[in-house]
């Protein structure tokens, strides 16, 4: 049955119109205005009807009320007194649907009941018509930004694309170097340049791979293509599957809108994987699919994607080693360790360090309008006996600190290169890569009290992003002491 309200101050009114109109309503009744908006919203009362003359607030104010909030309910007003301009007000009034006079003929009334109720269903379905086209509309615009969005950053990876493309073109112009074992590697590197195989760096942390890998693309015949870099080791375990394949808008809870992988972005270019041993497991297999098949998916996504991309990667981790203690797959190894490069540690080359020094300084004096152009013969010195356990970065970081503490234009160290253990290598007492990395920055960590981040700390002096170094930390077992 339909479901109207009837507020009267007198009871007697009330329950006379609710015998007379049960028979055609479900009818629900109320002394007191101030109730009347919480039975129409608990009960979604068709009409309101309401006397005109009552004690704390009148008909028309109620009215006035009750279409504020309910704006599709039709109402009707009745009264026992005469006053025109009360009819004239409930007329101009939008919302009240017919001013009837009392006593009303039941008859007549429950008429006008029945057709304010139509009046009723029709302004409601209007009114949710509209509300569905605003809705509509809202989202048809939510969409045309998100498009908008898109472009723009479409366009803007082109731009980093083309940017990232022609910083590499002049990079490993930067490899320095006179001596035998590096020139040696550049002659390898030269040979298989210009073909389609993957290539494995492997080296200490700090030996220059990244340059290594910057010629090997601009060396290639894809160097008119971008080369895109991933340091493995920097993206969080949780984001390193999106970061590589990317995902479709929806995938998972953040993913409010699409995001074009790596494995994509370097589609007819090189992707340059570094710190590749530290890809995790899952990953690995679904990286052997791509390096096999030539396709993926993106996350959240079932449409395959074709990519065409050369694979150079790097490593300061001994694979082998890792595929032991079941860190690393031995057929994603088999696939990486091609045409494997070795590129040695700075103290197996150290005739490059007078150049590297007088190149870093060179850097420096442009970079930073301060002219140090002297290396005193004792700085070379110490230099030439360090054991440089953090290889040419490690050489490049103290050079960057020596320039902007010297005083006039002679490079001033101090006593740094003391600070950390600097004793030749036992051939009775070798240790791992993986344990050599880890006393190295056991000993660096120390010599800043453990602070990692900020100016002056580890990850400063190692020259790699604090995260990147918190992950080696924590895959080494290195832990603050308590």
């Amino acid at each position: 049955m339909k479901k109207i309200l009837y507020v009267d101050d007198e009871k007697n009114n009330l329950l006379t119109f609710e015998l007379t109109m049960q028979k055609w309503f479900e009818v629900y009744t109320t002394t007191k205005p101030e109730e009347a908006a919480k039975i129409i919203s608990k009960h979604h009362i068709q009409t309101l009807v309401t006397d005109q003359r009552m004690p704390k607030i009148s008909g028309l104010e109620l009215a006035a009320q009750i279409i504020k909030a309910f704006p599709w309910l039709s109402i009707i007003m009745v009264t026992a007194y005469s006053d025109p301009e009360i009819i004239i007000d409930a007329v101009n009034q939008g919302g009240i649907f017919r001013y009837m006079p009392k006593p009303w003929d039941y008859k007549d009334l429950q008429q006008s009941i029945v057709n304010a109720i139509e009046a009723t269903e029709l302004r409601e379905k209007n009114i949710n018509l509209v509300a569905d086209l605003q809705k509509k509309n809202t989202e048809l615009e939510k969409s045309n930004a998100e498009i908008a969005q898109l472009k723009k950053q479409i366009e803007k990876e082109n731009i980093q694309l083309k940017l990232i493309h022609k910083e590499t073109q002049a990079t490993h112009k930067h490899i320095v170097t006179q001596s035998p074992a590096l020139q040696s590697v550049l002659g390898q590197l030269l040979q298989v340049s210009n073909t389609d195989t993957t290539i494995l760096l492997l080296g200490e942390t700090g030996t220059g791979k990244e340059l290594f890998a910057n010629a090997i693309h601009e060396q290639s015949n894809r160097s008119e293509n971008v080369m895109v870099k991933v340091n493995c080791a920097a993206i969080p375990e949780n984001l390193v599957e999106s970061e590589l394949f990317g995902h479709e808008k929806g995938a998972f809870t953040s993913a409010d809108k699409q995001k074009i992988g790596k494995f994509e972005l370097a589609h007819n270019g090189t992707l340059f994987l570094d710190e590749i041993g530290e890809l995790p497991l899952n990953i690995q297999s679904k990286l052997l699919r791509v390096l096999q098949e030539g396709e993926f998916e993106r996350v959240g996504g079932n449409m395959s994607i074709k990519t065409n991309f050369r694979l150079v990667a790097a490593t300061n981790r001994n694979l082998e080693e890792a595929i032991a203690n079941k860190e690393f797959r031995s057929d994603l190894f088999f696939r990486l360790n091609i045409v494997p490069i070795t590129i040695p540690p700075l103290r197996e080359h150290k005739e490059d360090i007078p150049l590297l020094a007088h190149h870093f300084l060179d850097k420096f004096n442009k970079e930073k309008g301060k002219i140090v152009s002297i290396v005193p013969p004792e700085v070379m010195d110490q230099f030439w006996k360090y054991a440089w356990p953090g290889n040419i970065r490690e050489l490049q970081n103290i050079v960057e600190r020596a320039h902007v503490l010297s005083t006039g234009n002679t490079l001033e160290i101090n006593n740094w290169l003391k600070t950390i253990d600097n004793k030749p290598a036992n051939p009775s007492n070798l240790v791992t890569l993986r344990e050599h990395e880890r006393n190295y920055i056991l000993a660096v960590v120390r010599q800043t009290k453990w602070r990692i981040r900020g100016k002056g700390g580890a990850a400063e002096i190692l020259d790699i992003h604090p995260s990147t170094l918190e992950s080696r930390m924590k895959k080494l077992n290195i832990e603050r002491p308590v």
